[in-house]
């Protein structure tokens, strides 16, 4: 199944859902011990007191990003969880895009065509955006809402801004930067969200995807990761692949 068939990812995610569930999992949690916490966690904060309800289904998001992630992700997973472990508070949203990427193929798909609009103007508007992602989805109702629920919790995490016009958005004030480390899991994260697992090396250190940070990553450091193989492609370009075996997709529930 390709991975863009299932879209999941279909909630408006605080950054400190995101936060608690990576500390439970930091904390080493089991999947059960995860779900039974998260569930009390957002008693109050998210409505529904069945597996079904909002309550659950954003339990259910929350735990595919850092709990129980699909197959092809888990040899990022322990990495990911030791640098929210070594990393500052302020470094934890670029974590948990590249968790968000790697598990979900719409969130990638929506942060990428923002990233994109952003290159071409000072803003965008959701209908924009919305068109863009039916372009490449088809149109299905649930493609609408989890668009519109992912941008707005792009702006609870400061990724983009609201503008005076209701719908329009903008980049936020300052990108973020991000270390060696992290800007690596973050390749990692886009390798495994691309159907090939491999790039050229320009687009993937300057991928619209990850368009709220900013990093000195080189090739040369690339060739270094021995997550990575860089193979010459052309004159001068040179293509990044994943070098660890790759799991069937195992796609979220939703």
């Amino acid at each position: 199944m390709t991975r863009r068939k299932t879209i999941g990812f279909d909630r408006r995610l605080a950054l400190d859902w995101l936060e608690a569930t990576a500390s439970r999992v930091a904390a080493g949690d089991s999947l059960e011990d995860l779900r039974a916490g998260m569930w009390e966690y957002l008693e109050g904060k998210v409505s529904g007191d069945k597996f079904n309800s909002d309550r659950g289904k954003t339990m259910t998001v929350l735990t595919r990003i850092w709990g129980k992630v699909p197959a092809a992700v888990e040899p990022l997973k322990p990495r990911a969880v030791a640098a929210f472990q070594a990393s500052k508070a302020r470094d934890h949203l670029a974590l948990h895009w590249a968790m968000a990427i790697a598990s979900y193929p719409v969130f990638s798909d929506v942060a990428a065509t923002a990233g994109r609009l952003l290159t071409l103007q000072d803003s965008f508007s959701l209908a924009q955006l919305t068109k863009r992602m039916v372009a490449q989805w088809s149109e299905r109702p649930v493609l609408v809402k989890s668009t519109q629920r992912i941008i707005r919790s792009l702006v609870d995490w400061g990724a983009l801004t609201d503008t005076e016009t209701k719908g329009v958005y903008a980049r936020a004030p300052k990108s973020l930067p991000v270390t060696k480390e992290i800007a690596v899991l973050l390749c990692e994260a886009l390798l495994l969200d691309n159907e090939h697992h491999s790039l050229p090396a320009n687009q993937l250190l300057d991928h619209p995807a990850i368009f709220p940070f900013t990093h000195l990553l080189t090739i040369a450091e690339l060739r270094e990761e021995p997550v990575f193989d860089i193979h010459r492609q052309g004159i001068d370009g040179d293509m990044i692949e994943l070098r660890y075996p790759q799991a069937p997709h195992a796609m979220p529930e939703g």
